[in-house]
């Protein structure tokens, strides 16, 4: 789970990476003799957006540990005022994060939510804050039985997108669910169990 969380972590190295090498092919605003940018800041964030996302997640159902791989897709729209972007995103995830051994499986087969986003333009590169409902599917077997729910909760994540293209983006985000409790089986009866995930993911999207 380690070496995961190093690669996602690289997604976000790569980003601000692509907009420093930008920054430094600008010329000085001193320097009177500079040759006018050959690159213009994209700004226009407003539209419809479709796109996929893929990355890693990590969490807990009671006392076990669950980490595995998400994908999946995301959609929204954004409205700009000025420098400040605003809209509401749905996405879906299916995922395989769990805890599995000869006794005991904690699972999420998918996760799912509905926020808002607000975020703050630097040109073509948005640094943004998202806060929603979150659902996703909670499943539990141990020697004792097996169970299955759909849990739901709140999310709230943070993240950076750039625009590659006057049509494409980059982005890379983390979120967080707290997924509230199920009914599981134990040696001493049903017990409810709280579950939270973590998840890091690097995505792009196509803007209408």
């Amino acid at each position: 789970m380690t070496a995961l969380r190093t690669l996602l972590s690289m997604a976000f190295v790569a980003l601000a990476g692509a907009t420093a090498v930008q920054a430094a092919d600008l010329p000085s605003r001193s320097d009177p003799y500079a040759p006018g940018a050959a690159y213009a800041p994209l700004t226009n964030w407003t539209g419809f957006y479709l796109g996929a996302h893929l990355g890693g997640g990590w969490g807990e159902s009671g006392p076990v540990d669950t980490s595995g791989l998400v994908g999946g897709f995301h959609g929204g729209y954004n409205f700009q005022v000025e420098k400040f972007v605003f809209g509401g995103e749905a996405d879906f995830s299916f995922a395989n994060i769990s805890n599995e051994s000869f006794t005991e499986e904690a699972k999420h087969d998918w996760l799912g939510s509905i926020r808002g986003r607000a975020g703050y333009s630097f040109g073509n590169l948005m640094a943004y804050g998202t806060l929603g409902f979150a659902f996703a599917d909670a499943s539990y077997r141990s020697l004792f039985g097996v169970s299955s729910d759909t849990v739901n909760g709140w999310v709230i994540g943070a993240g950076a997108e750039m625009m590659v293209m006057p049509n494409v983006t980059i982005r890379a985000e983390y979120l967080r669910y707290e997924l509230g409790s199920s009914i599981y089986p134990s040696n001493v009866g049903p017990v409810s169990i709280d579950s939270s995930v973590n998840v890091i993911r690097a995505g792009a999207s196509y803007k209408f």
